[in-house]
């Protein structure tokens, strides 16, 4: 079925490492004037017609075209969204990502030399959450995970101090470490006062993800 919603292009199906490089398929169905035109270009691949399928990334199989004339079928359907703008925009996406995880790896240095030699009070976890104004759980992992002793939280509570939980409670842990006593064998926690800066980088190497635990 045809989906006009969505513009016609032509897509990366698969990659054949040893003979016939990248294969892209149309995402959609064309009229059967225009696949008159462009069948020429066009294959139905099996998987008899490949040396080694073992290394052949993605759908081996079905109606697709060499890279060689992507441009040629492009031009026949007047494609807006080329195979050459979709690789040029991948690629600023993953400048993009780049410079974002070298930002956040930045800032949880920065982070970890704030915290370094801080006080480490002990405290109940549960009472600890309960007082706080916002608690940060970088992707959920303390939520998903702190049974099986991963996870962190950022906790900024109502004394203006601002938490620093480190789950401490795999079997293969230093279990004496721990000043924070939680609902397993316990965390690390420091904490600092809080200042804005520092709330900025905790939202930043977090996603702003909100724990969803009480």
């Amino acid at each position: 079925m045809n989906d006009e919603t969505k513009p016609l292009k032509l897509v990366l199906k698969c990659i054949d490492k040893n003979e016939h490089g990248k294969l892209y398929a149309l995402n959609q169905l064309v009229s059967d004037e225009k696949l008159k035109e462009i069948l020429p270009y066009f294959k139905n691949y099996k998987l008899e017609d490949y040396e080694n399928i073992m290394e052949v990334e993605g759908n081996p199989q079905g109606w697709m075209c060499s890279e060689e004339n992507v441009a040629i079928v492009e031009d026949i359907l007047g494609v807006d969204e080329t195979v050459s703008q979709q690789e040029e925009l991948l690629k600023q996406r993953q400048q993009e990502a780049n410079k974002l995880r070298e930002k956040k790896n930045q800032a949880m240095d920065e982070i970890e030399q704030i915290y370094a030699g801080a006080q480490r009070p002990t405290k109940f976890l549960k009472k600890l959450l309960k007082k706080a104004k916002i608690v940060y759980d970088p992707q959920d992992i303390y939520y998903d995970e702190h049974t099986s002793g991963e996870g962190q939280l950022f906790i900024i509570d109502k004394d203006d101090y601002i938490w620093y939980i480190i789950n401490n409670s795999r079997p293969d842990d230093d279990h004496a470490l721990n000043n924070i006593k939680t609902d397993t064998k316990g965390a690390v926690g420091f904490r600092v006062k809080y200042t804005d800066h520092l709330h900025d980088l905790i939202k930043l190497v977090s996603n702003e993800n909100i724990y969803k635990g009480k």
